[in-house]
C-alpha cells in the first residue's frame, strides 16, 4: 500500500490546497504587476488630487484622514451616505452577517456554473459589499481626475467595509466560531478588487440587485476610458480590460 500523503496533481511545494492557490495567486500577481510597471504613473490616483479635495490643501496625508475629510466634503452624513446600505441611503439596512445574507452562491447566480449544481467556482463572500458609494459615482467629469476620483470611491468603499467586519465580526463568530477577521477582510477587500477590475463573478441576488451591479460596471468602463483618453501615449495601445487589470 502506497503512503499516505499529498495528493497527485500540485506541486512539491504545495502542502494543501490553499498553499497552492496562494502560490499561484502569487505568479499572476508578480506577472500582472511586472506588465503594468511600465504604465504605473498614467494609472497611480492620488487621494489629494480628486475632484472632492478641490485644490485645497489635505491637512494630513494618512489615507483614512483623507477619506473621512472627502466624507465631510462631499457626502454629507453617515446615515444618509452609509455604502453598506442598501443605494447608499440609510432608510433600508441590510444585516449583512446574517444567515440569510452569508454566501448563497447557486447555479443561477455565478458565472461559470453553467447551470450545473456541482461545486463553487468562486470564493466565500458575503452577498452585500460595502460598495454602493461606486454605483452613483459621476463620470462625466472629463477633467483628467478621474484616477484621483476612482481612488477616493475605492478607498471609500474599503474603510467602511473593514469598518463593518470589524465591529461585527464578535457577534459574528457566535454562529461561526472561529472565521478569523484576517480572513474576511482580505477576502471582502479582493472582492472590491474583483469588482473595479471587472472580474466579479456573483450575478446578483434578484433583479434589482443585477441591475446595479450592471449599472456600476457601465460606471467603472467609463472611468477607465476617461484614464485611457487622458494619457493616449501610454495606455492607448492597451485594451480596456488590460488597463482595468493593472
Amino acid at each position: 500500500m502506497p503512503p499516505l500523503g499529498r495528493q497527485v496533481g500540485g506541486s512539491p511545494q504545495d502542502d494543501d490546497a490553499k498553499n497552492m492557490f496562494d502560490r499561484i495567486g502569487k505568479i499572476v500577481h508578480d506577472q500582472v504587476k511586472s506588465e503594468s510597471n511600465g504604465f504605473k504613473d498614467e494609472l497611480k490616483g492620488n487621494l489629494t488630487s480628486s475632484i472632492f479635495f478641490g485644490g485645497e490643501r489635505a491637512n494630513s496625508l494618512n489615507p483614512c484622514t483623507l477619506v473621512e475629510e472627502y466624507r465631510k466634503k462631499t457626502l454629507g452624513t453617515v446615515d444618509n451616505n452609509n455604502p453598506c446600505r442598501k443605494d447608499g441611503t440609510g432608510k433600508e439596512e441590510v444585516n449583512r452577517f446574517s444567515v440569510k445574507e452569508q454566501a448563497e452562491y447557486d447555479n443561477k447566480k455565478i458565472k461559470c456554473s453553467n447551470g450545473r449544481d456541482f461545486g463553487a467556482c468562486a470564493p466565500y463572500r458575503r452577498l452585500s459589499l460595502c460598495n454602493k458609494n461606486l454605483v452613483k459615482m459621476d463620470t462625466n467629469n472629463n477633467d483628467g481626475k478621474a484616477k484621483h476620483d476612482l481612488l477616493a470611491e475605492v478607498c471609500y468603499a474599503a474603510k467602511y467595509e473593514g469598518e463593518s467586519i470589524t465591529q461585527n465580526h464578535g457577534k459574528y463568530q457566535l454562529s461561526y466560531p472561529g472565521s478569523q477577521i484576517c480572513t474576511m477582510l482580505a477576502r471582502s477587500f479582493a472582492d472590491i478588487g474583483d469588482i473595479v477590475r471587472g472580474r466579479d463573478l456573483y450575478l446578483g441576488d434578484n433583479r434589482k440587485d443585477r441591475e446595479q451591479k450592471q449599472k456600476l460596471q457601465e460606471n467603472l468602463n467609463k472611468i477607465f476610458n476617461d484614464i485611457k483618453k487622458n494619457n493616449q501615449s501610454k495606455l492607448g495601445r492597451l485594451s480596456l480590460d488590460q488597463i482595468r487589470e493593472y
